[in-house]
């Protein structure tokens, strides 16, 4: 996790286009986004089994529910293909307030919400480096 960082660092995240960024080919790649925040009560969950989650906001304000306790109701079926579930509900969650700059890491089994409104709806850009488990 310590060669994301760096990479992260050194990295100019804020001129990448969006879209997905290959690091090392299946086990480590980068997928940038920008979209417009929503409220929470509006967005599903989600949590992963192959991948854990880096998250870095590169610009905007961005609230991430989160929780480290693995749902076992409210489940939607496994995506294989893309590696996600989705949850209804997020057991026992906190929020974080994410400033361009910080990063949060999800491990697989760990749900979040993302990309959650803070005060209003704003504009975000991020980055998600998908780290294989294997790695871990």
């Amino acid at each position: 996790m310590q060669w994301v960082l760096a990479y992260l660092a050194k990295t100019p995240l804020a001129q990448l286009s969006c879209g997905r960024h290959e690091i090392d080919g299946e086990l480590i790649f980068m997928n940038v986004m920008e979209f417009d925040t929503q409220l929470a009560e509006n967005k599903k969950a989600e949590m992963h089994q192959t991948y854990a989650d880096v998250q870095l906001l590169i610009s905007g304000i961005e609230g991430i529910e989160y929780s480290v306790l693995t749902p076992t109701e409210h489940l939607e079926p496994y995506h294989a293909d893309d590696d996600y579930q989705l949850i209804a509900e997020i057991p026992d969650k906190s929020q974080l307030r994410m400033l361009p700059g910080m990063f949060a890491v999800f491990l697989p089994g760990e749900p979040h919400k993302p990309g959650c409104q803070i005060a209003g709806s704003g504009t975000i850009k991020k980055a998600v480096v998908k780290v294989h488990y294997s790695l871990l």
